[in-house]
């Protein structure tokens, strides 16, 4: 998959693009400066549960999920690729433990920022102040929406993933959007042979 920066400033205009600002010179400079590229391969774990959240990452470049394993199947939280913003709200905010793994499923970029230094920059800029904000409202935005198409029946809840975010469906394993969507293999099998013979 393409990789959308390649350096950190390039990362701090495209954190703050997502979530509609345009920062000042100094502003992004500073924001810049906390950037830490981090490279990861396929199948690695950026989080296990009882570590806590202490960065929020800017994804460059590849394909990542969020869980929780369980007897039959796992918990699938979230799942980002390039152009998203990575981290484990709760743990994050709270500053405990979390109960997540957090594995990549491509070989990833990230531009990570330890949430401490930046809410510290926060409390100097304004700039800085509302951008955080903005990040965690977009999360917040991405769960409640997520949370209203799990209440769909199963072909309304793979069309409106596939309308929201093509890119989960065509990159990650069947069986990880088959438990992202809250359903199980042969539902997600059924569904998309469905949708694909309605479209031909």
């Amino acid at each position: 998959m393409r990789l959308v920066v390649d350096n950190s400033k390039d990362a701090a205009r495209e954190i703050a693009r997502i979530v509609d600002m345009r920062l000042s010179f100094d502003a992004l400079s500073n924001l810049t400066a906390l950037l830490r590229p981090q490279k990861y391969r396929h199948r690695t774990f950026i989080q296990t549960p009882g570590e806590t959240t202490t960065t929020i990452a800017f994804v460059a470049k590849g394909l990542i999920r969020q869980y929780q394993p369980s007897d039959e199947c796992d918990i699938m939280y979230d799942v980002c690729h390039e152009d998203d913003i990575l981290f484990s709200m709760e743990s994050l905010i709270s500053q405990t433990p979390s109960p997540l793994y957090i594995q990549t499923l491509e070989p990833t970029i990230l531009y990570e920022i330890d949430y401490q230094e930046l809410k510290f920059l926060a409390s100097k800029l304004p700039e800085i102040n509302e951008l955080l904000t903005r990040i965690l409202e977009r999360c917040i935005m991405r769960m409640a929406a997520r949370q209203h198409y799990l209440d769909l029946p199963p072909m309304e809840r793979y069309l409106a993933l596939m309308d929201a975010d093509s890119e989960i469906i065509r990159r990650t394993p069947l069986k990880y959007v088959a438990w992202y969507l809250r359903m199980a293999p042969e539902t997600l099998s059924r569904v998309r042979n469905k949708v694909n013979n309605r479209e031909q």
